[in-house]
């Protein structure tokens, strides 16, 4: 019977060498964090870095693991940010910056051009806050025609009138109303253009309404009318007739005179002459005329 020996041949031994094929981890960032694209730093991973609101990074933002496992380039910072973006330029109007670099406590100061009103701040500051960006203390304004943004006149209250009338009012001007005499004005005495699309005044038109003191004195003042009136009705009314009576009797008075005077004189006329026609010259034999002389009468027919 045949046997076979077989000889064991001895396991041969691997040495097994360890290979470095990945990046070395990166550090975390103050106020900020990152991200990687790979769970293995290996060739190609990226690492992304982003800073916490009201920071801005310094530094390259993704880095790179490359062939040679060395990252593109050192891990950027954090830094909080001290300035504003810029807001821009507002159409019909000029600007005035107190700092070009926009950092906080930077104002800019907008003015519109001549036929245009500001609608908005006039002044924007950049404001630093704890946590986040800078930002601008009011929006942008912006810069409306006059006629667009006008308060048309809203007219006047019945019994009264205007100080200064105008047809439009910009805005921030203000018209006043007064009442006339014995008219106590309801109502605010003075309303406000505000600026608006459209512009609107800040009250409504005030009422004029008759003084009560004053409508008293007028219906005393009439009342008292109405009675001088009345008497002096009654006194006309008595007066009237006994001035009629009076011109009356006054008239039938000289008529009666008249007619006594006019009688008077033509009375003798009526009676026949008791002497024969009268010469020029007459001596009258009547004794009683006779004083020892004799006179010559002339007569005149």
């Amino acid at each position: 019977m045949l046997r076979y020996r077989c000889k064991a041949s001895a396991p041969a031994l691997v040495a097994e060498v360890s290979r470095n094929d990945s990046c070395s981890d990166l550090p975390e960032i103050q106020n900020g964090w990152k991200t990687t694209s790979h769970t293995e730093l290996v060739r190609g991973a990226r690492i992304t870095y982003q800073c916490d609101p009201g920071y801005d990074i310094v530094g390259s933002e993704t880095l790179t693991c490359q062939w040679d496992l060395v990252w593109s380039s050192q891990p950027p910072f954090c830094e909080k940010i001290m300035y504003c973006s810029d807001p821009g330029q507002v159409e019909h109007s000029s600007r005035t910056l107190s700092d070009p670099k926009l950092l906080v406590g930077t104002t800019i100061q907008y003015t519109c051009t001549p036929g245009y009103i500001l609608e908005g701040g006039a002044m924007l500051t950049c404001y630093g806050r704890e946590t986040g960006t800078p930002v601008w203390t009011s929006q942008l304004p912006r810069c409306s025609s006059e006629e667009s943004v006008s308060c048309d006149n809203p007219g006047l209250p019945e019994n009264g009138y205007q100080i200064l009338y105008k047809h439009l009012y910009l805005p921030g001007e203000s018209l006043t109303f007064m009442c006339y005499e014995g008219f106590e004005l309801i109502g605010e005495i003075t309303i406000k253009c505000v600026l608006g699309h459209p512009s609107y005044w800040s009250g409504p038109l005030p009422l004029c309404r008759e003084n009560q003191e004053s409508f008293e004195h007028t219906l005393e003042a009439e009342a008292a009318a109405e009675s001088s009136l009345d008497g002096g009705n009654m006194a006309l009314a008595i007066f009237i007739p006994v001035l009629i009576l009076s011109v009356l009797l006054g008239g039938a008075y000289v008529y009666i005179t008249r007619c006594r005077y006019h009688s008077n004189l033509r009375l003798p006329l009526m009676y026949t002459h008791p002497y024969s026609q009268i010469t020029m010259e007459t001596e009258f034999d009547n004794p009683i005329y006779e004083t020892g002389d004799t006179r010559e009468y002339e007569v005149s027919i």
